[in-house]
């Protein structure tokens, strides 16, 4: 059994989101609003109630996305010989990690701002 993402295609993956993850935060604009906010209080939690609807939320799509992608992609996309679905690993396996990184640049760009 292959694995469908590779130790060099996950490093890529790690590249990538750290990269852009850095530079959208370096690249927000300050506002006046951060300046003129109290303090949080010390007892909340740091992770709140949006942020976990976020989590799970995104989490549960990404997994029924990878899944389809990965068990039933062979078929929806009729990756084969002369129609049948003898899938080559290879075609697959790029599409798969095609997915998993547009995945990856949705969830970042969705999770920039919550309140």
């Amino acid at each position: 059994q292959e694995s469908p993402l590779t130790a060099v295609q996950m490093l890529w993956v790690n590249l990538i989101m750290d990269t852009l993850a850095s530079l959208a935060l370096a690249t927000e604009a300050p506002t006046e609003q951060l300046l003129t906010r109290p303090p949080y209080d010390p007892e909340r939690p740091i992770v709140s109630s949006p942020m976990w609807l976020n989590i799970i939320g995104q989490s549960l799509y990404q997994l029924c996305v990878m899944m389809i992608m990965i068990f039933a992609g062979p078929y929806l996309f009729d990756i084969g010989e002369n129609g049948a679905h003898t899938h080559k690993p290879s075609v697959h396996f790029t599409m798969v990690f095609n997915t998993f990184v547009l995945l990856q640049l949705v969830n970042e760009i969705n999770c920039r701002k919550i309140h």
